[in-house]
């Protein structure tokens, strides 16, 4: 899939000019951090692909490919976190969520309002932005352009982030390593092979297309006390579940979740989506936002230096 070309940043936010009721400068060096992240993961996608690593070993390909779509995940997840603080800050949307404001909680309290230039204010705000609150101020906005900033962030949520026609979702991946710090991938997992002997003879289940399940009692070989019992299955792969007589019981499905194994192929097609469809919405945006930004008169206009150009290849490359 082609990849639709990086927004371009803006410059410094001290080179705007702040207008009454807004928060340019910060809106701003939320947008220049969006556009950084996701170029972070731009390059991560880059070095997913493997036709960027020609006449290498497989399961080395395979290693790269792993380190870099990590990246890339958690990447692309945190862009969107971003894209979602920029009206945030920009029309004061967490104001509303003050004591008295229309969308106060019932058990906040006045104490722990925000209140802008105290210390630590920035941080706060951040750290009350979510999908929730920002959706909630937008559509309750008098606005038409807010409701329709509103409406672009829905449909990027449906399709990206909450759809459940797909299979997995960035988001849902983004999380497991947070929480998890691991990914499973096909091309790591290897099935285990059942095999029996029955009359001499031994008998691949597999090759069958035999899905046997066993079931036999255990005990302790010290004192032959039995204590339970073993449960033995198999069709993809092994699942043994041990049951002891007193209630406890061990699940051999807890081990491996079939659901939460990803194919690297599958995960950077649906990034590919992803990051196709973030910069869509992040022109949304701009086309929107872009009246209320201005620069700073009192600024010297930048000086556009010339840009030096770096062969990432050299870094990461295996081949080089």
């Amino acid at each position: 899939m082609k990849l639709v070309d990086m927004p371009e940043k803006f410059f410094g936010p001290e080179n705007y000019m702040e207008y009454e009721n807004r928060d340019i400068r910060l809106s701003i060096s939320k947008i220049n951090s969006f556009i950084e992240t996701l170029g972070d993961a731009l390059l991560s996608l880059t070095y997913c692909n493997k036709q960027e690593h020609p006449n290498t070993d497989e399961r080395l390909l395979n290693i790269i490919r792993r380190i870099h779509l990590r990246h890339a995940i958690v990447d692309l997840n945190n862009s969107f976190d971003l894209l979602l603080q920029v009206p945030w800050f920009l029309y004061r949307g967490w104001i509303g969520f003050n004591f008295g404001g229309p969308y106060c909680h019932p058990k906040h309290k006045a104490k722990n309002d925000i209140i802008r230039n105290s210390p630590s204010w920035v941080e706060s705000v951040e750290n009350s932005c979510n999908y929730k609150n920002v959706i909630l101020f937008l559509n309750g906005s008098t606005e038409s352009s807010l409701n329709t900033l509103a409406s672009f962030y829905e449909v990027f949520n449906n399709n990206f982030r909450f759809n459940s026609t797909k299979q997995f979702v960035v988001r849902s991946v983004a999380n497991q390593i947070k929480h998890k710090h691991n990914i499973m991938l096909k091309e790591f997992y290897e099935p285990y092979t059942f095999n029996i002997v029955i009359n001499e003879k031994e008998l691949n289940f597999k090759e069958q297309n035999l899905y046997p399940e066993i079931v036999t009692r255990f005990y302790d070989m010290e004192t032959n006390v039995e204590h339970g019992q073993i449960k033995a299955r198999y069709k993809d792969d092994l699942e043994i579940d041990i049951e002891y007589d007193n209630g406890d019981v061990f699940l051999g499905k807890d081990l491996i979740n079939q659901r939460n194994v990803y194919a690297i192929d599958d995960l950077i097609n649906e990034m590919h989506d992803y990051y196709n469809g973030i910069v869509d919405l992040y022109n949304q945006i701009f086309n929107i936002i872009n009246d209320e930004i201005h620069e700073n008169p009192f600024t010297k206009a930048p000086t556009i230096k010339k840009t030096t150009s770096y062969n990432m290849d050299e870094f990461f490359k295996s081949n080089i």
